[in-house]
């Protein structure tokens, strides 16, 4: 089996931490409007230009050519078609199981994204993740346990508030049509599908 290496980084991934801001900002611009992508190259390398100038030679990068730009925003687009999908093919099936599945999603989601930032670290160099690299992974696991947890408590309160709605309504029945307590118990057990 052929070994796996790390792609070689982008102009674009190279540019220091202070050029995150207009990184985004292009892929911002390259989403949301109607701008030839040569425009928004011009502004990226004004901005670029503008941030050089204002660290007066403190802050020294090579600005990316326009191959490059183009470059980095296709692997952009196909990674947002991706998402895009993953996200509908998401949305589907919580849909058509009521959300009923929607733990079971998020924990499929969270365990592929764990093998995914595992795997992202076995084909690292041998000197391993950068501090960023690592300190995004670190952010991803937490986050990944948050949704866990935030979906999780969602269902259970979910599930608490309908017991409770389908208590109120099956002791409403049984006053108006005489049910004995045994037998509104029972057709409440049937509903919830636990013993009361």
């Amino acid at each position: 089996m052929a070994t796996h290496t790390r792609p070689r980084p982008s102009k674009i991934d190279l540019l220091p931490e202070e050029c995150e801001g207009i990184v985004a900002w292009a892929a911002q611009e390259l989403a949301n409007t109607g701008r030839t992508q040569t425009d928004i190259y011009k502004e990226f390398v004004s901005k670029l230009e503008a941030l050089k100038v204002e660290r007066r030679g403190e802050l020294e990068f090579d600005i990316p050519s326009f191959n490059g730009f183009n470059r980095h925003n296709l692997r952009l687009a196909k990674l947002m078609e991706k998402m895009r999908r993953t996200q509908q093919i998401a949305d589907a099936v919580v849909e058509r199981s009521e959300g009923q599945d929607a733990d079971k999603l998020t924990q499929a989601a969270s365990r592929m994204l764990k093998t995914l930032i595992v795997e992202m670290m076995e084909n690292a160099s041998d000197d391993g993740f950068t501090p960023k690299e690592a300190m995004n992974a670190a952010a991803a696991l937490r986050n990944l346990g948050m949704a866990e947890n935030v979906s999780t408590l969602h269902r259970q309160k979910v599930e608490a508030e309908f017991a409770q709605k389908a208590k109120k309504a099956v002791e409403t029945v049984a006053k108006v049509k005489g049910l004995s307590d045994d037998g509104a118990k029972s057709i409440l057990e049937q509903i919830l599908g636990v013993a009361i």
